[in-house]
């Protein structure tokens, strides 16, 4: 790796140099750049060996960084870099990475472009010569920019969802582009009504090594990899040990193991990381004791479980555990059942995700004794019950209730309710005092002065 030709130049010393650069858009986008930040720069022509990696405000990313200008790890976390200069061609003999789609650094090349492939996020980017990638060339997401001046040369060229714009392109093998006509139809995404995701052409899917590749999600997983994925230039075979490591950095990516490799264990190590994983693992290891195991472990299991598993003991399991109401099929629903994911919810309960059918005055007492009661006013308008007679029954259910009404219901008519069960009761005054702001309010002055 040639580390000497990269050097920190301040922002001020850049824009001494390269004053013509200030007018540029995408430089200091956002007008938060400091004269004392950085850029990483390259006076002249600059010849790589590996990955470089274009986000450099990522943990990972840093101490990459560091080991090419040589600097300890900690001076790397003390600036900041805002850009990447090189006055000149840049080629390297592995892919150029921005994997992070929302930002990236400005990114400023005077020259031509070389590399495996190249992936584009959220950056700024201009290249005033051309851009040659042996393999993919692919920008994504609206976050970002990428300008070139002259030819686009790369045998798979896509862009989805980015502003991206060039000169000319040549791609002998695979084009499409989101935001233009230019692309074949045979190019276009499809949609799978299944898993409500778009699903990449078979055009591209043929050209790729891993026919398990389905999504531009997946395709950008690899190239952040910096992997080759091209069939016609024979990607180094892989190992078991390989997509273990791999499931152990991202469940997902147990989808794009081989069936030779996707073994039980490998299922289970995924499964063991997050309940999410089910989806990808073997069908042929799912079991009802696995399902139930999932639930136990965490309720939110449930909106994974095939259908054909999914039991009213399950969803009860799934209810003390800890879930949401509608992450549960609404066939077993019952008011047992609704006030259990209410009681046990890691999250304050919401009476929306209850279906009008299941909506009683006793059902509204319970769900205000279990939390804040949100919704309450829209509920009892829209199922025509009594919202007073809502209230007044939890504040007969014992004075411990009064914080879920006095908090979020609060009025004349259920301060003199409450009033005429409790005021001999000691703790009254210690709710009167705690909503002070709110009697004050309401110039409920006399309960105050007792």
């Amino acid at each position: 790796m040639q580390t000497s030709n990269f050097k920190l130049i301040t922002i001020k010393e850049i824009k001494s140099q390269f004053p013509f650069l200030i007018d540029h858009e995408g430089f200091d986008y956002f007008e938060e750049w400091e004269d004392e930040d950085f850029f990483l720069m390259a006076e002249s022509d600059i010849s790589f060996d590996g990955n470089f990696y274009l986000d450099l405000y990522e943990e990972k990313k840093k101490k990459w960084l560091a080991s090419l200008l040589n600097l300890p790890a900690k001076k790397i976390e003390e600036i900041r870099i805002e850009g990447i200069l090189i006055n000149g061609n840049f080629s390297t003999s592995g892919s150029i990475i921005n994997a992070e789609g929302d930002y990236g650094p400005y990114i400023f090349i005077s020259g031509n472009l070389t590399c495996q492939s190249l992936l584009l996020g959220g950056s700024y980017v201009e290249i005033k010569g051309n851009v040659e990638a042996k393999e993919v060339f692919m920008t994504y997401y609206n976050h970002g920019n990428f300008n070139c001046s002259g030819t686009i040369n790369s045998p798979v060229f896509i862009v989805n969802d980015h502003n991206t714009a060039f000169v000319e392109r040549k791609n002998d093998l695979f084009y499409y582009n989101d935001r233009d006509n230019d692309s074949d139809p045979k190019n276009e995404c499809s949609y799978d009504d299944e898993t409500d995701e778009e699903v990449i052409s078979n055009e591209l899917r043929k050209l790729l090594d891993n026919p398990l590749i389905e999504s531009f999600e997946e395709l950008e997983r690899e190239l952040a990899m910096g992997e080759l994925i091209l069939k016609q230039n024979n990607p180094p075979a892989k190992t078991y040990e390989y997509w273990r490591a791999r499931v152990l950095v991202n469940y997902r990516d147990l989808k794009l193991v081989p069936k030779e490799f996707k073994t039980e264990e490998l299922c289970n190590l995924a499964l063991n990381i997050t309940y999410h994983a089910l989806p990808f693992v073997n069908q042929n290891i799912i079991t009802s004791q696995l399902c139930e195991k999932l639930v136990n472990k965490d309720g939110f299991a449930i909106q994974v479980i095939p259908d054909e598993f999914i039991t009213k003991e399950l969803c009860f399991k799934a209810a003390e555990s800890g879930t949401m109401l509608r992450l549960i099929p609404s066939a077993y629903y019952t008011e047992e059942l609704i006030l259990l994911v209410f009681k046990n919810g890691k999250h304050q309960p919401d009476i929306n995700d209850v279906s009008s059918e299941f909506i009683t005055e006793t059902l509204l007492q319970e769900y205000l004794k279990i939390g804040k009661g949100l919704w309450l006013d829209k509920t009892c308008k829209e199922n025509g019950i009594d919202k007073l007679q809502v209230l007044k029954h939890v504040i007969d259910s014992g004075i411990q209730y009064l914080d879920n009404v006095f908090g979020n219901h609060f009025s004349k008519e259920i301060v003199d309710y409450a009033f005429s069960i409790y005021k001999n009761q000691e703790g009254w005054s210690n709710y009167v005092q705690k909503y002070k702001v709110k009697f004050e309010r309401l110039e409920l002055n006399e309960y105050l002065e007792n």
